[in-house]
């Protein structure tokens, strides 16, 4: 259906706030058709007067059409989202909430900001704040971006992430913002240098549908949360988790001088078989032979040793963590007794001749800092876990795109 409207426009500024004028407007709307005269005009108003419109009079005459119109997404007829609008100079006035039902998309309308808002405004609301589409997709791209690595698929375990991220983050906010700033700093520098030009950097983030302002908010959060979560960590739970750790590894925070000779089955580099196990224990015994009788464990290091990184240093690795090496190796070098020959010590690389010279087992203070970064995922998770959901009022995980 299509009708001519003759609508009269009489306005009068009544005073202006921040910039837009307020008007009082009366409309008269004439149709073509008496039996319309109730048609509700409030859409018309909507559309056609606007806070910046000029004119030289009080009053103005429009001839628009209002037309029954019907909607097409991609080819397909949505016939729930039909509706009134008008014609006015070659251009088509339609309702916004319409347009927004032919996509699917919520619409609403904030007053106090004159902000129309399509499609979900947030995700999820917890206590202090929300969750918005564009933050979650940000949280998921930076993520991706930054640590190589996507955000979990599951959407709902993200969305808590990134509000247990933002609140955490939050408590430290004032405390540590110019020590945050600066570290942001160094790794977007260093983020950069990966890339080797500012051009293909610039690139990669448009590629990620990310800004640098979003993954800059990102690198800052991850800082500050950190430094939040090892405010968590108290000297009770590290205490019990260096406990734990030394009961059920004896190299657990252990240092030793280890000299060793290895006698390879295989080749470390190719995988190809050097000589058969039988023939490796063999050689390894003759090797352990020669050093309980005196022997030179430097040069016989460098006479029998298949390992190229130590060989010719006398089969020596200094000061090193036990946690480094293969199990077999490792739990040997925490129990042997100190400068003792070992019986052949088979490992994924074959038979290892030892001797401990030196092994240090460090206290809790000297670990503390080791020791808080192994927990911060933990006490991460935990905090998602327990704290988060006490704190969210509602969710509702975004469409898969």
């Amino acid at each position: 259906m299509c009708l001519l409207v003759t609508i009269s426009i009489d306005y009068q500024v009544l005073r202006s706030h921040n910039g837009r004028s307020i008007y009082s407007i009366k409309v008269r709307m004439r149709l073509m058709r008496d039996k319309l005269k109730g048609l509700a005009v409030g859409l018309l108003i909507g559309s056609l007067v606007t806070g910046s419109m000029a004119y030289a009079a009080n009053s103005k005459t429009i001839n628009v059409i209002l037309q029954d119109l019907k909607f097409k997404l991609d080819g397909t007829v949505k016939p729930n989202a039909s509706s009134t609008g008008i014609i006015y100079k070659d251009t088509v006035y339609v309702p916004i909430k319409s347009v927004a039902g032919v996509t699917g998309k919520p619409v609403t309308f904030d007053k106090k900001t004159g902000t129309v808002s399509i499609g979900i405004s947030e995700i999820a609301k917890y206590k202090g704040g929300a969750i918005t589409p564009r933050e979650y997709d940000a949280f998921v791209a930076a993520s991706t971006f930054y640590f190589g690595q996507p955000a979990p698929t599951d959407q709902e375990a993200a969305v808590k992430q990134l509000i247990a991220l933002k609140l955490l983050a939050a408590k430290k906010e004032k405390a540590l913002s110019k020590e945050a700033n600066a570290s942001v700093a160094s790794a977007l520098q260093q983020v950069k240098a990966y890339f080797g030009a500012d051009e293909e950097f610039a690139s990669r983030l448009k590629d990620a549908n990310l800004t640098e302002a979003e993954l800059k908010l990102f690198i800052k959060q991850q800082f500050l949360a950190g430094k939040a979560l090892e405010d968590m960590i108290d000297n009770t739970t590290l205490q019990a988790e260096y406990d734990r750790q030394r009961k059920a590894d004896s190299a657990a925070f252990v240092t030793a001088s280890v000299r060793h000779i290895l006698i390879s089955t295989t080749n470390a580099q190719t995988g190809e078989s050097i000589r058969k196990d039988d023939e490796a224990l063999s050689r390894a015994k003759e090797v352990q032979e020669k050093l309980k009788a005196g022997g030179d464990f430097t040069a016989l290091a460098k006479e029998y040793s298949d390992d190229p990184g130590s060989k010719d240093s006398g089969g020596l690795y200094a000061d090193s963590q036990l946690t480094d090496f293969v199990e077999p190796f490792k739990k040997a070098g925490a129990e042997l007794a100190l400068n003792q020959i070992s019986d052949p010590v088979k490992t994924e690389y074959g038979y290892h001749i030892m001797k401990v010279e030196a092994r240090t087992v460090h206290t809790l203070d000297q670990v503390k800092d080791e020791l808080k970064s192994s927990l911060i995922n933990v006490t991460y998770q935990n905090y998602i876990s327990n704290e988060v959901p006490k704190l969210i009022t509602s969710i509702k995980v975004p469409d898969k795109k």
